[in-house]
C-alpha cells in the first residue's frame, strides 16, 4: 500500500501501468478485496481506525457529489480515528464496466482521495489536529457486487484489523438513497430471495444514505424516502427476512447542493462542455478526464 502527500495536478501516467498490474494480479488471486493505493497525511496516523467509512460506487467520473457525501460522514460523530475507503466493484450487479477503463477510475479515485483529504484538513475542527483526527483515504477494489459480501470481504481481508487487540472496526457503507432500495430488495439474494444476506452488513455494520434532492424528484419527498427504514422499524418486512433492529443501523441524512449525476459530466465531456465539466467534479478529476478523452463519443450510462 502506498502512501502520497497531495499533488496540485495530475497523477503521472506512469502510475497507469501500475494500476493495470493490480487488476490482473487481483483477477487471478483468492482475495475479493484489495487496498491498491492511499492518500494520507503527513505524518500518516499510527493507530488503527474505530471506523472505516467505506464510499462504494463506480466513479464513472468521481464527481463533487462523492466529494461532498465523504466529507459529511469524514465530520459526522462517528468514533474516532476514522479512514475512508473509495471502494471500486470490478464485478457489478447492474453496470457494465465502460466507458472508462478500470485502471483510469483508480486513477481518478486517488485524485479525488488527494481532493478529500486536502479538504478536509482545510476545514479542520476547532481543536486542532490530534492524531486521532489524521485521516488516511485508502482506495480499493473488490470482486463482490453486493454490499453485504463487501463487507465481509473488508472484515476477512484483516486490512483494518487492529493488530494488539484483534478488533474490527465498524463499516459506515455511504449509500445514496437509490442505493439503499436496492439493498432491500430481494430479487438480489437468490436462490431464496429474502432479505437474510443483509444482516452481514446490517447486522454489525451501519450505513449512511444521502437522500435524492434533485428537482423533480422521482424518489419522493423526505418522507416517502425515511420509509424503508421506517417499514423495518415497525417489522413490515420480517416475512421477508428484514430485521427490526436494523433500522437503528441506518442513519437517513439530507443530500445538499447541486444533484450531480456521473452521466452528465460524461455527456458535457463528450459535447465539450468544460464549463459544465468543472462545476460538477474536482479540478484534478477534470483534467484527467480531458487529458485522456474519457468520454469522447461515448455517453453510455453507468
Amino acid at each position: 500500500m502506498q502512501s502520497a502527500a497531495s499533488s496540485t495536478h495530475p497523477l503521472p501516467s506512469t502510475l497507469l501501468p501500475q494500476f493495470q498490474a493490480d487488476l490482473k494480479r487481483f483477477a487471478t488471486s483468492p482475495s475479493s478485496f484489495q487496498v491498491v493505493d492511499a492518500v494520507s497525511a503527513v505524518p500518516p496516523p499510527t493507530c488503527s481506525p474505530k471506523t472505516v467509512h467505506v464510499l462504494d460506487s463506480s466513479f464513472n467520473p468521481p464527481t463533487q457529489a462523492h466529494l461532498r457525501i465523504a466529507l459529511s460522514a469524514l465530520h459526522s460523530n462517528a468514533p474516532k480515528p476514522q479512514r475512508l475507503l473509495l471502494l471500486l466493484a470490478t464485478q457489478n450487479a447492474d453496470k457494465a464496466p465502460k466507458p472508462a477503463a478500470f485502471e483510469h477510475r483508480i486513477a481518478m479515485m486517488r485524485l479525488l482521495a488527494q481532493d478529500i483529504q486536502d479538504q478536509y484538513i482545510t476545514s479542520g475542527n476547532p481543536r486542532g489536529v490530534v492524531e486521532d483526527d489524521v485521516l488516511t483515504v485508502d482506495v480499493g477494489i473488490t470482486k463482490k457486487p453486493y454490499f453485504h459480501d463487501k463487507a465481509i470481504g473488508i472484515e476477512e481481508s484483516g486490512f483494518y484489523t487492529d493488530p494488539h487487540t484483534g478488533n474490527q472496526p465498524q463499516q459506515v457503507h455511504l449509500l445514496g438513497f437509490d442505493s439503499l432500495i436496492r439493498l432491500l430488495d430481494t430479487k438480489y439474494y437468490a436462490p431464496d430471495h429474502t432479505l437474510a444476506p443483509v444482516d452481514a452488513l446490517l447486522g454489525k455494520h451501519r450505513i449512511r444514505v444521502t437522500r435524492r434532492t434533485e428537482e423533480g424528484n422521482k424518489w419522493g419527498t423526505e418522507e416517502e424516502q425515511n420509509r424503508p427504514r421506517e417499514e423495518l422499524a415497525k417489522g413490515e418486512r420480517e416475512a421477508e427476512g428484514g430485521r427490526k433492529e436494523w433500522a437503528q443501523s441506518i442513519d437517513m441524512v439530507a443530500g445538499e447542493g447541486e444533484a450531480i449525476s456521473s452521466t452528465r459530466v460524461r455527456e458535457s465531456a463528450n459535447a465539450g462542455k468544460w464549463d459544465n465539466v468543472d462545476r460538477l467534479v474536482g479540478r484534478r478529476v477534470r483534467e484527467w478526464v480531458e487529458e485522456y478523452q474519457l468520454y469522447k463519443e461515448s455517453v453510455a450510462k453507468g
